[in-house]
């Protein structure tokens, strides 16, 4: 497992990847969806290895998206998309 899986607990579930955020005191639960990890990181398939890999590739868009969703407040699991990881320009 790479460092950023184990760093944030991450793992495959069932066409998507869970993975977890610390933010002080606080831990959210995040899901990207095998499509999204396809689209936007080149996962070659929807197992959890290549989705693992491409959860690695992504991590820099990742943090980002993540950081940039901590003000949302959720009672669960924040799901984060495709559109959550376009590349600005």
């Amino acid at each position: 497992m790479s460092a950023f899986a184990k760093m944030t607990e991450a793992k495959y579930v069932e066409g998507y990847i869970r993975f977890f955020w610390h933010n002080g005191d606080e831990k959210r639960a995040y899901e990207i969806s095998a499509e999204a990890l396809q689209e936007s990181f080149g996962a070659q398939d929807a197992t959890g290895g290549a989705l693992l890999n491409a959860f690695e590739r992504g991590r820099d868009r990742i943090e980002r998206a993540v950081e940039q969703s901590l003000n949302t407040p959720t009672d669960g699991v924040t799901e984060l998309g495709s559109g959550d990881f376009a590349q600005e320009d």
